[in-house]
């Protein structure tokens, strides 16, 4: 309990000091632990994907057929597909118009259907739309490998011939 004003501190104001300097140094050393082990706490961004090359052979075989499958179902003949093909037609070779490849990734759940697709936008919402319809209403025809890593990082060729 503190003493009134009046009466002199319980300790010299040497003691003090030293006192307030080493609890001040044990905030600064927890502070720097605490960052540190945060960032050695945070995973590698590449442990979760592994290249084409370093990939198990049946998973490289997987993703070319569901590339195949991606390739085949925008070449239907439905009002989506060909809506999409147009687009692509009518846009090729402009500054803003589609890329020859794309790269998409793809989820895709146990029973061989796709779940989701992601892919860098288009520059125009229609054929943004339509692509992500074309690639995810259907059954790539095979469940994926069990312990395959995802998504699918796959390079789509959008040039039509």
């Amino acid at each position: 309990m503190w003493r009134k004003s009046s009466q002199s501190h319980p300790f010299p104001a040497r003691s003090r000091r030293r006192l307030v300097s080493r609890i001040a140094g044990c905030v600064a050393a927890t502070a720097i632990v605490v960052t540190f082990s945060v960032a050695l706490s945070t995973p590698a961004p590449s442990q979760d994907y592994r290249e084409a090359s370093k990939a198990p052979p049946h998973w490289t075989q997987f993703a070319k057929l569901v590339r195949y499958r991606f390739e085949d179902w925008m070449g239907a003949d439905d009002e989506v597909c060909n809506r999409f093909r147009a687009y692509l037609r009518e846009n090729r070779g402009k500054e803003d118009g589609p890329p020859q490849m794309l790269e998409v990734r793809a989820w895709l759940n146990p029973d061989g259907t796709v779940e989701k697709v992601t892919f860098p936008p288009l520059n125009n919402a229609q054929a943004d739309a339509d692509l992500r319809k074309i690639l995810t209403r259907g059954n790539v025809g095979e469940a994926p490998p069990p312990e395959m890593l995802q998504p699918l990082r796959l390079r789509l060729l959008l040039n039509l011939k």
